[in-house]
């Protein structure tokens, strides 16, 4: 069954309103440590965290995002191309971070299962795009759903632990080597 590619921007769109000013409980779990998937090393979701807020941009609007803009822009891509790529570069994150394996990954594994979904909703709605500008409006819609979930991960990434992480600079560096009992050369 095909679906019409302005229903599915409209069911993005109403969730991008329901996330906007409110933390989904995709994110409000990650920032807690509960994934039922059990993704993390050594019981630790620092990591996680890490990944879901790097992926989310990737996928936005660091690399995904601007790539389809600009190919859907160009003359020399089709329709057919610019569907095709969005499958290839969308379609394994958002089903790594949202997709369930049997028992050994019983949840969404990155806690973002809306990202498959919406992803195969997308592609499910190709036969009724009949243009280049109809897909752009489409991917507007879910760009905007990826970049707020990622402004949501970028908000509660414990940025504080990077005092711990004090860069060094070159007076510190002369400091340690005159500990350490090291002659460093210009």
């Amino acid at each position: 069954m095909t679906l019409d590619w302005r229903e599915v921007k409209r069911e993005i769109h109403d969730e991008v309103e329901k996330i906007w000013f409110d933390e989904p409980v995709e994110v409000t779990m990650s920032k807690l440590g509960v994934f039922p998937s059990g993704a993390g090393t050594n019981h630790q979701y620092l990591g996680n965290l890490f990944f879901l807020n790097a992926d989310t941009q990737g996928m936005g609007w660091w690399t995904i995002e601007p790539t389809m803009f600009e190919v859907l822009a160009d003359d020399d891509f089709s329709l057919a191309q610019c569907k095709q790529l969005f499958i290839y570069m969308n379609g394994p994150m958002a089903h790594l971070m949202g997709d369930t394996c049997g028992e050994n990954c019983p949840a969404p594994w990155m806690n973002l299962p809306k990202f498959p979904y919406f992803h195969e909703k997308i592609v499910a709605s190709y036969d009724s795009i009949e243009t280049k500008d109809d897909l752009a409006s489409l991917l507007w819609s879910w760009f905007c759903y990826v970049d707020r979930i990622n402004d949501w991960f970028y908000t509660v990434l414990p940025w504080e632990l990077g005092k711990n992480l004090q860069r060094k600079d070159v007076e510190d560096v002369e400091k340690l080597a005159e500990l350490l009992g090291y002659r460093l050369e210009k």
